[in-house]
């Protein structure tokens, strides 16, 4: 499994919110599902993922600092 550094997103969430409690009834998700997103690597659902990157005030061209996003471009 492929860990990915979350201390910058950490670290906004409480400059931003707090407490990740305060992060997390913001976006409406539980506080162990944060956990898992943070610690285990879980993906982020698309919904969600979009709402904490507003709710952060996460700039686009820093999204990736953020959050690993992989997009993929299909030529056809």
């Amino acid at each position: 499994m492929t860990r990915f550094e979350t201390k910058k997103l950490e670290a906004r969430i409480i400059e931003k919110f707090g407490t990740q409690k305060a992060f997390c009834e913001a976006v409406g998700m539980a506080e162990s599902t944060l956990s898992r997103y943070l610690s285990d690597g879980k993906d982020w659902k698309g919904s969600t993922l979009i709402a904490a990157i507003r709710l952060l005030q996460i700039p686009d061209e820093e999204v990736n600092d953020y959050f690993c996003i992989f997009i993929v471009v299909i030529q056809i």
